[in-house]
């Protein structure tokens, strides 16, 4: 019997959600291949969030059947959209589940594939629950099909139960290689069950629990108080108070620096520990600088940077794929992106190029996304450079612009020898993303 395939109305629904939650979640999928190509199959899966059940189709081939809670098909849209998706209603009372049960069991004989939370609800904290219901083992053992299971990790952190609207987080979801039930099914059924049941605990929990430990630091260090002014935060802009004040004799000149130095201190004894305030800050660097270069250039009597706003928007959307990633490889970019403009000033001195910073800037940032493979590299690597060369060729830059090209790569060499290392994080905790960590 060949195994029923997508529709086109629902590939074409799966691939515009692919494109979005690759885009809003950086989702990943790995090991879809380990799901028999056909036959009866059953799929169960930890159950972190509102998205579990798209998450696990989006990279499947074949259409995976999920048991849902009977209420969501009386909630306009929603219930006809699931149902389209193949979903169909189970009560989770106790002892009430009987008529799904049947129901994903002649799905499964049928040689379908069935999709099953063990959990029976969405995790309060993240990690599996203690106690997981039978329904996913029985199936797979009364119908002697493979049980695969799946970890979802990054979900939580993306939309727990408790929130309203889901947030940025990576979540990735990784396919177990199936357990074959034949085994168990000489045993006594309490034991078979038993066994199965902690064979797929295992398997979900080895690859589950060091993503909470990483929530969980997540959250304990947008808690912390925030850092002293960092070094590449503080003495570039001092350095350059003391360069405008030379050249102006004008406190009015040097007044945004202090006010930025400023704000840096507010954070660290004021400003409330937060995910926003968290961003802000790691940001700031950049976010200052896109704010006050142009009127620091014309103190200084550099040339004027001709479309500037475009280059603001560019650094802008370099920036952004760092609120996924580990706090060292963000703030290593931050800290990558003012020595280059540093650099860039030096090179607007020697050759004073209006177009400089749009070479500099962009090739810093496209070098540093290639070395690292971060986020989105293989988009970000071809825009970013792209600019960069078209920009060049749009202002029709002169052989002076080795100089700023130069500048930018030094700043990715000078990076790349010298890495951002925060200070230690404690012994049992994995390195955690965002711009929001190690603060």
């Amino acid at each position: 019997m060949n195994p029923p395939r997508a529709t086109p109305a629902r590939r074409l629904v799966l691939t515009f959600a692919e494109v979005l939650f690759r885009v809003l979640f950086t989702y990943d999928c790995i090991g879809e291949e380990k799901i028999p190509a056909a036959g009866g199959v059953v799929i169960a899966a930890n159950h972190p969030s509102y998205l579990d059940p798209v998450l696990l189709s989006l990279q499947v081939s074949r259409p995976i059947r999920f048991m849902a809670w009977e209420r969501l098909f009386r909630i306009p849209l929603l219930g006809p959209f699931i149902r389209a998706f193949g979903a169909f209603p189970v009560d989770t009372r106790r002892g009430k589940g009987r008529q799904a049960y049947a129901r994903a069991r002649d799905l499964v004989m049928a040689g379908e594939v069935v999709g099953i939370f063990p959990e029976g609800r969405r995790s309060p904290a993240g990690w599996m629950e203690h106690s997981l219901r039978e329904g996913a083992a029985r199936l797979a053992l009364e119908t002697a099909v493979p049980l695969v299971p799946a970890t979802i990790t990054g979900a939580f952190r993306a939309w727990p139960h408790f929130q309203s609207l889901p947030k940025p987080a990576r979540i990735r979801v990784r396919f177990h290689d199936p357990i074959d039930p034949a085994p168990y099914r000489s045993l006594p059924e309490a034991e078979a069950l038993d066994g199965l049941l902690g064979e797929l605990r295992r398997r979900v929990e080895r690859s589950l629990l060091p993503g909470i430990k990483a929530d969980l630091r997540t959250s304990v260090l947008y808690r912390m108080p925030a850092p002293w002014p960092r070094g590449y935060e503080s003495f570039p802009a001092l350095a350059l108070a003391v360069l405008l004040f030379w050249k102006t004799r004008s406190l009015g000149a040097v007044a945004p620096v202090y006010a930025y130095l400023a704000y840096l201190l507010l954070d660290h004894f004021v400003i409330p520990p937060s995910r926003l305030a968290k961003w802000i800050r790691n940001g700031s660097p950049v976010l200052f600088l896109l704010a006050f270069a142009p009127r620091a250039l014309r103190l200084l009597g550099r040339p004027d940077v001709p479309a500037g706003a475009a280059l603001a928007a560019m650094l802008l959307g370099a920036l952004f794929p760092y609120l996924y990633e580990h706090g060292r490889t963000a703030l290593g970019f931050v800290r990558g992106v003012v020595l280059a403009a540093a650099l860039e000033l030096g090179a607007l001195h020697l050759a004073p190029l209006g177009v400089g910073p749009h070479l500099a800037l962009p090739l810093f940032a496209a070098a540093y996304a290639w070395d690292g493979r971060t986020v989105f590299w293989r988009y970000t690597v071809p825009v970013l450079a792209g600019y960069a060369l078209g920009v060049g060729l749009l202002l029709r830059a002169d052989a002076g612009a080795i100089v700023h090209v130069l500048a930018g790569l030094l700043a990715w060499l000078a990076v790349r020898l010298l890495p951002f290392r925060p200070g230690a994080a404690p012994a049992e905790a994995p390195p955690s993303p965002g711009l929001g960590l190690r603060l």
